[in-house]
């Protein structure tokens, strides 16, 4: 089959439109809809492991797949999944080996060398030395909070069994003007100065705005 090269402008174009797209499909999509709800992107729990073979400021990452144990603490996971050079962890800021970070796929085609290659992304927020320790939560009631917004009910804390340790406990989201949960979806959080637990480093902008 003959190979169809883009120049880099045509490719830019085609690839907007496809983001564009992609993202008001995204937007039309409600679990409160007639038409089925969209899968949600796979997301994993990473611990970076060392930078990749070309380094790039901190921002590019080896990583192997964990899960957190009834105390926060991040056990890696047998066969699970791994980052490697050849499908690295970008961190939207500078990170530090053995973070724990949530990572998802972003559907920014790649150009090279595959344009249908998607690239893994994860936050740190601005942690290091293996940040804060990190808790599983699990929503039992649909709701929503706004900017700086606290829930105290519906909520409760989990292991990784999924069993409930210690039951409505108070989470607060200061990253979005709005976020909506779901019963039954499990979050992540760290401990919140304030009391209770934040959610901000791994909400990804799903369901919010």
């Amino acid at each position: 089959m003959e190979k169809i090269v883009l120049s880099r402008p045509t490719y830019n174009r085609l690839s907007d439109g496809a983001n564009l797209a992609n993202d008001l499909a995204d937007k039309a999509t409600s679990p409160r809809g007639l038409t089925p709800q969209k899968p949600r992107a796979k997301q994993y729990l990473a611990k970076l492991t060392g930078e990749t073979t070309t380094a790039n400021g901190g921002l590019t990452w080896k990583a192997k797949e964990v899960y957190l144990d009834e105390t926060g603490l991040a056990v890696e996971k047998v066969d699970g999944f791994e980052w490697t050079d050849d499908n690295p962890v970008f961190t939207l800021n500078a990170a530090s080996i053995n973070d724990v970070i949530m990572v998802s796929q972003s559907g920014r085609p790649a150009i090279d060398p595959d344009p249908a290659k998607r690239y893994w992304f994860g936050n740190p927020g601005g942690g290091g030395g293996g940040g804060a320790s990190m808790y599983r939560l699990l929503v039992n009631n649909d709701f929503t909070l706004l900017l700086n917004g606290v829930n105290g009910f519906d909520v409760d804390l989990i292991d990784d069994q999924n069993n409930v340790t210690t039951s409505a406990v108070t989470v607060t989201q200061r990253k979005y003007t709005t976020a909506d949960f779901y019963a039954g979806e499990i979050l992540y959080a760290i401990d919140y100065s304030l009391g209770g637990y934040l959610l901000d480093p791994f909400l990804a902008g799903i369901g919010g705005a």
